[in-house]
This record gives C-alpha cells, sequence and structure tokens, in this order.
C-alpha cells in the first residue's frame, strides 16, 4: 500500500459525500491506496453514507468510535493506516482533479 488517505469526521453529512468523491475521482491505482473514514461520534447521516459507498468502493474502511476529540482521532487512524505515505485530509475538503 502506498497511500493511506486519514478522514476524521464530525458531523459531516453535508460535506463527506464531495470530498470522498474528489478523492476517488483521481487519477489514482485503486489497489494503491487506502480511504480511512473514522467517525467521532456523529449525531447525524455520515455514518449511513459511508457504509453506503463503502459496498461501492472497497478501498473505504469505516470505523467509528465515541466522541474523544480531534488529535485522539488522529492518532487512532495513524496506527490503523497501512501506506508507506500519509495523507490526512478533513471531511469538508475537496481536492481538485
Amino acid at each position: 500500500m502506498l497511500l493511506s488517505i486519514l478522514i476524521p469526521m464530525y458531523n459531516a453529512e453535508n460535506y463527506i459525500g464531495k470530498c470522498l468523491d474528489s478523492i476517488l475521482n483521481q487519477d489514482l491505482d485503486l489497489k494503491s491506496y487506502e480511504i480511512i473514514v473514522m467517525d467521532d461520534g456523529s449525531k447525524d447521516a455520515s455514518v449511513s453514507l459511508i457504509k453506503a459507498l463503502t459496498k461501492i468502493h472497497p478501498q473505504i474502511r469505516l470505523f467509528c468510535e465515541p466522541n474523544s476529540g480531534a488529535d485522539a482521532t488522529r492518532n487512532k487512524m495513524l496506527k490503523l493506516a497501512k501506506g508507506d505515505y500519509i495523507y490526512f485530509v478533513d471531511a469538508d475538503d475537496y481536492l481538485c482533479p
């Protein structure tokens, strides 16, 4: 695995879809990267959206935890990452092609 894209998520229902679409539409070999989304106790439909996307895109992995804050969430994601390189993206970010 070359690249791990890490996305901490909290109540991101309104923009996580656009964020993930922008990542998935990059010119990357599907087997060279993973996307790890860690929900930090969202109270909206964010988790449902990601669960639906994981069925279509196997490179997306979803983890859920009770709210523990941004720093703790990012540290947990680093332990889960398999890539040689790490790229953090916020749930409301958009990557240009």
